[in-house]
C-alpha cells in the first residue's frame, strides 16, 4: 500500500512538473512573441545570401529590369512603346506591374539587387498578410500557423528570392483579399480591394480567369453577410471595370490583330509574335474541352504526386513546393474550411474556399507549372495550417510533434538550398559569371566584342550592362530574321552573337563559354575566368 501511494505521488508531481513547464512556456511564447519568432524565421530564409542566391540573373529578370529602367529615363519601354499595359518583351508578351513597381528601385542603379528587391519585400510582407488572414478565419492559432508554414514554406521562399514578374502576383492577391476581410457597410474597404484586384490582372495573365471567378464568388458572399453597401459595391466595381478595360483592349487588339491603341501616354500594344496568354490557353486549341481535361489531370500530378515542375528556379529535390506530406493536410484542412451556418468565422472561409477554387481554375485553362499557378499556393497553405488548427484543438502534442517536423524539414531544406549542388544546378538557369564577363569586356574601348550564343537572348545581358536608350537598341540591332523584331540578334552596336559571325577579326575580344575555344588564328589571349564564362583579350 505504502508503495502505491509513493507512486502515486511520484504522478502527481510529475504531472505538476510538466503542467508548471506548460504555465511557463505560455507566459514566454506569447503570441505576440510567436508572431516576432516566425516572422524573423521567415525573413531569415529570404534575406540570407540575398541576391547571391540564386548566383547569377536569369534572362527574366533582366529584361523586365530594362522595361523598368526604360520606363523610368525614356518613358517606353525597349521596344520603343510608351508605358505598355503588358511589355512586348521576348514579343509574345510580358506582363508589366512587375517592372513599374521595380522603377522606385532601378533608380538607385540597374543591377541584380534592385531587380530583385520588389520579390523580396514583397513576400516579406506576405508574411503578416497570411497571418492576418488566418487571425480573422479562425483565431490566433490559425494566424500563427498559417504564417510560420508560409516562413519555411520552400516555394514561398524561392519565389522571393528572384526577379519573375509573377512573383508580384501572391502579395498583391492577399492584400486585396485582406481589404476583404475588413469591409463593412461602414467603411470604404471593399473599394480598395477593388482597385487592388483590378491592379492584380497586370501581375500574371493568368489572373485573367482566376480573378473574375473570385470576385463572382467573393460579392454574393459579401452581400448575404451584410459586409458591404450598395453605394461601395457600385463605387468599387466600376474602378475594377476601370482597371480591367485596357485589359479587356489588349486581349483583343492580339485576338483580332489590331493596331495599339493608346489611352493617354499609356498604350495597349500588338505583340510582335502572339500573345503568350492567348497562345496557350486552352480555347486557343481544336479541341478545347479535351485540353481542359488534359490541363486537370496535369494539375493533379503536379500537386499531389510530382509537387516540382523540374525547373531549379521554383523547387528544391525531394521537397516540393511545400514538404511532400503537406497536401495531405490541406486537403483534409480544405475540407474542414466549409463553415456550418453558425460558424463565427462564415465569410472569412467562405473566401478561403473561392480563393482556392478560382485560383484552381488556373491550371484548367492554362497548361498547369508553378509559375502560373502561383496564386493556388497561398489557400493551400491556409488549408493545410488549419488542419494543424484543427488537430491541435484535440492534441496540443500532436501538434507540437508536426511543428517538429516542419521546423526539421525546414533546417534540411536550408541547408540543401544553400549547399554546393544545388547551386551547380542553378548555373545553366542564373548563368554566373556572364554579367561580371561582361562588365570586364566592355572596359577594352572601341574593340569589336564577340559575345557566345550558347545561351538564350545574350543581348538582353548587353543591354543590362549598357543600358541603351529605346531608340538607340533599336536603331543598332541587326535581327537574323529583318522581319522578327523579336527573334534572335547579329549584332547590337559593337556586339557580335556567335563565334563564327565574328569573321575572325583578329582584334576582337571574346566572351565564350568555358568549353567555347576562340577561334584558331594563331593570336595569344590573356584569358579572364568569370564562373562558366571566360574573357579572351588578344
Amino acid at each position: 500500500m505504502p508503495q502505491i501511494e509513493t507512486k502515486s505521488k511520484m504522478s502527481k508531481r510529475v504531472e505538476s512538473y510538466f503542467q508548471a513547464t506548460a504555465n511557463i512556456m505560455k507566459k514566454i511564447f506569447t503570441p505576440t512573441v510567436l508572431f516576432i519568432l516566425i516572422l524573423g524565421l521567415g525573413i531569415f530564409a529570404r534575406v540570407w545570401e540575398f541576391p547571391s542566391l540564386p548566383l547569377g540573373l536569369k534572362q527574366d529578370e533582366a529584361t523586365i529590369g530594362i522595361e523598368a529602367y526604360d520606363l523610368l529615363h525614356f518613358g517606353k519601354d525597349r521596344n520603343g512603346v510608351s508605358f505598355p499595359v503588358n511589355f512586348i518583351s521576348w514579343g509574345d508578351g510580358m506582363d508589366a506591374l512587375y517592372g513599374y513597381v521595380l522603377i522606385p528601385f532601378v533608380a538607385f542603379g540597374l543591377t541584380p539587387l534592385t531587380v530583385r528587391l520588389p520579390a523580396l519585400l514583397s513576400g516579406i510582407l506576405t508574411l503578416p498578410l497570411i497571418y492576418f488572414i488566418g487571425l480573422q478565419s479562425s483565431g490566433k492559432t490559425f494566424g500563427l500557423l498559417s504564417m510560420l508554414l508560409l516562413a519555411v514554406s520552400p516555394w514561398h521562399i524561392l519565389m522571393s528570392r528572384w526577379g519573375l514578374n509573377e512573383t508580384i502576383l501572391p502579395f498583391v492577391f492577399s492584400l486585396g483579399f485582406v481589404c476583404l476581410f475588413l469591409s463593412s457597410r461602414l467603411n470604404g474597404w471593399f473599394i480598395a480591394a477593388s482597385v487592388i484586384f483590378g491592379l492584380s490582372l497586370y501581375s500574371y495573365g493568368a489572373t485573367y480567369v482566376a480573378v473574375p471567378i473570385f470576385l463572382a464568388c467573393a460579392i454574393p458572399i459579401l452581400i448575404l453577410t451584410n459586409r458591404v453597401s450598395k453605394r461601395n459595391l457600385v463605387i468599387g466595381l466600376i474602378a475594377f471595370a476601370a482597371l480591367l478595360v485596357p485589359i479587356l483592349l489588349f486581349v483583343l487588339v492580339n485576338a483580332f490583330g489590331w493596331n495599339d491603341m493608346h489611352i493617354g501616354p499609356f498604350t495597349v500594344p500588338r505583340m510582335l509574335s502572339g500573345s503568350r496568354l492567348l497562345n496557350t490557353s486552352a480555347t486557343s486549341y481544336t479541341n478545347p474541352i479535351i485540353t481542359m481535361i488534359d490541363n486537370i489531370r496535369a494539375m493533379a500530378k503536379l500537386l499531389l504526386v510530382y509537387q516540382s515542375d523540374n525547373h531549379v528556379w521554383n523547387a528544391v529535390e525531394p521537397f516540393g513546393y511545400m514538404y511532400s506530406f503537406s497536401i495531405i493536410l490541406a486537403i483534409i484542412g480544405s475540407i474542414l474550411l466549409f463553415p456550418s451556418r453558425s460558424s463565427n468565422y462564415l465569410p472569412e472561409r467562405l473566401l478561403i474556399l473561392a480563393w482556392l477554387l478560382s485560383a484552381l481554375c488556373i491550371g484548367i485553362f492554362q497548361y498547369p507549372n508553378f509559375n502560373r499557378i502561383y496564386l493556388l499556393f497561398i489557400p493551400v497553405t491556409l488549408s493545410a495550417a488549419f488542419f494543424l488548427t484543427w488537430m491541435g484543438e484535440r492534441s496540443k502534442t500532436v501538434l507540437a510533434a508536426v511543428i517538429l517536423v516542419y521546423l526539421t524539414s525546414f533546417y534540411i531544406f536550408t541547408n540543401v538550398y544553400h549547399g554546393l549542388p544545388y547551386r551547380q544546378l542553378t548555373v545553366h538557369a542564373f548563368h554566373p559569371g556572364f554579367i561580371p564577363a561582361l562588365q570586364d569586356a566592355r572596359q577594352s574601348g572601341d574593340q569589336e566584342i564577340c559575345v557566345t550564343d550558347t545561351i538564350f537572348a545574350p543581348y538582353i545581358y548587353v543591354l543590362f550592362e549598357e543600358k541603351m536608350s529605346p531608340d538607340a537598341y533599336l536603331e543598332q540591332a541587326v535581327f537574323k530574321d529583318p522581319e522578327n523584331r523579336a527573334g534572335d540578334l547579329i549584332s547590337l552596336g559593337r556586339y557580335t552573337f556567335g563565334r563564327d559571325n565574328c569573321l575572325n577579326n583578329p582584334e576582337a575580344l571574346y566572351v565564350l563559354k568555358s568549353h567555347e575555344p576562340p577561334p584558331d588564328n594563331g593570336i595569344d589571349y590573356q584569358i579572364k575566368e568569370y564562373d562558366d564564362f571566360r574573357v579572351y583579350q588578344p
